[in-house]
């Protein structure tokens, strides 16, 4: 099997061959468990350089359809995407927020009462009530749930809860331009963790899963943090990609 460059087509050529593997896949031409041709293999079928099959193989990797193990080849795990989410880093933006695939849906939003680790974390009082929201952010086309998502927000802030998730947006600049705020600064924890059980059966997972958490800290202009949020990501649903390049 040989495949050309269609040079009338606008796509990257490493986008091209991916697709086509992808599709060669997910038509069941190679069966899950077996290998892909190696990159010399693919190489010669698409007169490629190896630089390009790496990165078309990257693809079809972050499609959740193989597994790369440096020395033993691309092994065919999957004929369906299993509705993983793979976010690439080239800016800090990226950090900040969700692709615009995907959708926050509200489950619930209550009141509630900022406890000592909560106060803590915000730089505020405990005992102060601030609007609690929850919810579950989805791929739009998939059904799998990438995470659940816990937000705090001050509760003069209640009348966006309606508009989350109407549009392709984070929540933050939703305030933004609603209550005239401006983000100056954000703080990002991640760290490993597992599902716990309240959450579980939204996120379709057993509970104590492994999952990636995810903490920002929303700070306007004033030091006032003026959103927190929580998201809980199963392991197999979603991961970050990061390119950093030295200051020169």
């Amino acid at each position: 099997m040989t495949s050309r460059q269609d040079i009338t087509d606008p796509r990257p050529r490493y986008r091209q061959i991916a697709d086509e593997l992808r599709a060669e896949i997910r038509g069941g031409h190679y069966a899950i468990g077996t290998m892909l041709p190696t990159e010399t293999e693919l190489c010669g079928r698409f007169q490629a350089s190896r630089h390009t099959i790496r990165e078309a193989l990257r693809l079809v990797e972050d499609a959740g359809l193989v597994a790369r193990r440096q020395g033993s080849g691309t092994t065919v795990i999957a004929h369906e995407n299993p509705g993983r989410l793979v976010q690439d880093i080239s800016r800090v933006g990226g950090l900040l927020q969700y692709p615009d695939e995907t959708r926050l849906t509200v489950l619930r939003a209550r009141d509630t009462v900022l406890d000592d680790e909560a106060s803590a974390l915000m730089n505020m009082p405990a005992g102060e009530t601030w609007l609690r929201v929850e919810g579950i952010r989805r791929v739009r086309v998939t059904t799998a749930p990438i995470c659940f998502t816990t937000l705090l927000l001050p509760p003069e802030f209640a009348a966006v809860v309606e508009e989350i998730g109407q549009e392709p947006g984070p929540v933050y600049a939703l305030l933004e331009r609603r209550f005239g705020l401006r983000l100056a600064s954000v703080d990002v924890d991640l760290s490993a963790g597992g599902v716990p059980a309240t959450q579980a059966a939204l996120l379709e997972v057993e509970a104590g899963a492994p999952a990636l958490m995810i903490r920002r800290r929303y700070i306007d202009e004033t030091g006032r943090v003026f959103e927190v949020s929580h998201s809980c990501h199963p392991a197999p649903r979603f991961h970050y990609r990061a390119t950093l390049r030295r200051e020169l």
